[in-house]
């Protein structure tokens, strides 16, 4: 529809009101009759222009109201008059940049709820007189309070002693602050922030259970390597100087002292093999047949058995290729039967393997001593050795069985382990017979 320009009818009105002004002069007509017309072509413009803007401004001040009223897909129709219409037109697109800003915040406020839900952290804000404007789940969950009120003061839920202190006396001119707590028994570093102007108030408690443990684990990691490491130097040094002193027991000192050096050698030789391994070195990933390995492990470990008097069982499913680094297989499992030999006193070992779903199965089982089911998360650590056999009298560094696991790690693998005292052990290993198929473990 094509617009019309109240501006142009305007100048078109009053020029022909001109016109007919002028007409009006040349007929000689009187002046009083001359005012009378020009009064009722005046009146009739302006009436007719009321009318237009009456007509036109109706429509905006109906559509606005409306919106007004929340019909949020109400819009100002299309207009006769140019400037009312670009005037509707001008309404119409700030409408839409206003929902197109509302759609934004409310797809921020869900990402930022999503967030804050999902959150494993206890976070929540206050303001300057306590209260609770707005926590998450985990933050109910931590101090195992709710509330009927919709902003209860922080106290009323917070029971702990020192973290109430620290919200007393926080003072928003600080802008951010660090503590650490302990609440239940888990360590948390406390996260606190103000705004400008210190009304509200954020809080984060971070859980740093997993540092502390691992700042406990290098600690212990510390302390066993020195006393692995002291325990056969002292030994050594202990002996060379009894060699010194009595010459009658050189061959006796001399064999101990050479025991001690092969263990010391034997632990740095660990500990390089373990440090390659975490940093993810060392795999020489081939295709091989599952038969054929087994069959050069046995070449391996029988001779082990043998010298222990044990027997030795092998199992494998024929026609079964897989990807696998077989030098680092051979080591895991050359691990596990020396760990079983030293704490297996009759009996034997027996290892199997089957392909179930892409997964290459390994069992390993013996008839040992076993292990207690509370200790089951704790023998793949380093130095770690059972409560029976604390000292290094049968031979064992103490890194086995941490090798073992990193081995696994590196193939994508999983091992487990099923023993009670008394019963031995059965290790459960997964690795994908593909190292490279993605979707070996869907």
């Amino acid at each position: 529809m094509e617009k019309r320009s109240l501006t142009r009818s305007l100048i078109y009105l009053n020029l022909l009101n001109l016109l007919l002004l002028n007409m009006l002069l040349v007929s000689r007509t009187g002046i009083g009759l001359i005012l009378l017309i020009m009064s009722l072509s005046t009146g009739g413009i302006l009436i007719f222009h009321l009318i237009t803007y009456d007509r036109q401004l109706h429509k905006i001040l109906f559509s606005l109201r409306r919106i007004s009223k929340g019909d949020l897909n109400q819009s100002i129709p299309d207009l006769r008059i140019k400037e009312f219409d670009e005037i509707g037109k001008s309404i119409n697109e700030l409408l839409n940049q206003k929902d197109n800003t509302i759609g934004h915040l409310a797809a921020h406020r869900e990402e930022l709820r999503l967030l804050l839900s999902s959150n494993e952290d206890p976070l929540w804000a206050q303001d300057e007189a306590g209260q609770i404007l707005w926590a998450n789940s985990s933050f109910y969950k931590l101090f195992n309070k709710s509330s009927d009120k919709k902003h209860p003061h922080y106290w009323e839920i917070i029971r702990e002693p020192f973290l109430l202190e620290f919200l007393k006396d926080f003072s928003p001119s600080e802008q951010k602050e660090l503590r650490e707590f302990t609440i239940e028994d888990h360590y948390f570093l406390l996260s606190a922030a103000s705004d400008s102007n210190g009304k509200k108030r954020v809080f984060m408690l971070q859980s740093i259970d997993e540092l502390r443990a691992a700042q406990q684990m290098k600690r212990d990691f510390i302390v066993n390597l020195a006393h692995e490491f002291r325990t056969p130097l002292t030994a050594i040094k202990g002996f060379s100087e009894a060699l010194r002193d009595d010459e009658s027991q050189k061959d006796r000192f001399l064999d101990i002292i050479q025991n001690h050096t092969h263990r010391l050698i034997r632990l740095i030789a660990d500990l390089e093999e373990l440090i390659r391994l975490e940093r993810g070195f060392g795999l020489s990933i081939q295709e091989l047949d599952l038969a054929e390995f087994m069959a050069n492990l046995r070449l391996i470990i029988q001779p082990m058995t043998d010298d222990a008097e044990l027997e030795l069982e092998m199992n494998v499913a024929k026609d079964i290729r897989a990807f696998f680094d077989p030098f680092k297989l051979e080591q895991v499992f050359i691990n596990l039967s020396q760990n079983s030999i030293r704490h297996t006193n009759k009996g034997g070992i027996k290892i199997s393997a089957r392909l179930v779903a892409d997964m290459i199965h390994f069992d390993f089982f013996d008839t040992g001593e076993g292990i207690d089911p509370k200790d089951h998360h704790r023998i793949f650590e380093r130095f770690w050795v059972g409560e029976n056999s604390r000292n290094r009298t049968r031979g064992g560094t103490g890194l086995g069985l941490s090798i073992v696991k990193h081995i696994i790690a590196l193939h994508n693998g999983k091992i487990k382990v099923d023993s009670s005292p008394g019963q031995g052990c059965h290790f459960q290993i997964l690795i994908p017979q593909n190292l490279y198929n993605e979707d070996a473990w869907h």
